[in-house]
């Protein structure tokens, strides 16, 4: 796994909060990989999904922050169906692990998606994907910040 700090602007700092990080093909060998909280958003995971969602809240929750390529934010742009509609790729505040403030595409279910699946932050009061990412020794060895 790559750490690297990196300034270069071929990079583009995007959060994982779901299968981005519990498919580890999404932060491995990426650069400037790190526990970060995104605020004013709330990690859902209502039951009957097989993934979460952020909703804009008051809250906030741990997530991954990762570099990614021009070229790789197209693939997950396409893996999140942005061109179908399901999510959209916005600019989130986030909160890096020395309290730095700091800035990343996250990927938020879209007006239809929120509709279509009744999304409401009363869908997950505990964060219930925390439980998925305990399922993964290599993250919670890596990352264990993301459980807090």
């Amino acid at each position: 796994m790559k750490n690297n700090n990196t300034s270069d602007s071929n990079f583009i700092s995007v959060i994982g909060y779901g299968t981005f990080i519990t498919r580890g093909i999404f932060w491995k060998n990426k650069f400037n990989v790190e526990v970060c909280t995104v605020t004013n958003f709330t990690r859902i995971f209502p039951r009957n999904s097989w993934f979460p969602y952020a909703l804009k809240s008051a809250g906030s929750f741990k997530a991954l922050k990762f570099a990614v390529t021009k070229e790789e934010i197209k693939i997950l742009d396409k893996i999140e169906g942005v061109d179908n509609g399901l999510f959209k790729r916005v600019m989130v505040d986030i909160i890096l692990k020395n309290n730095q403030l700091s800035s990343a595409f996250m990927y938020v279910p879209t007006e239809e998606t929120i509709v279509s699946q009744k999304l409401t932050l009363e869908s997950d009061k505990i964060d219930r994907w925390k439980e998925e990412i305990k399922k993964y020794p290599e993250v919670i060895r890596n990352f264990p910040d993301l459980l807090k």
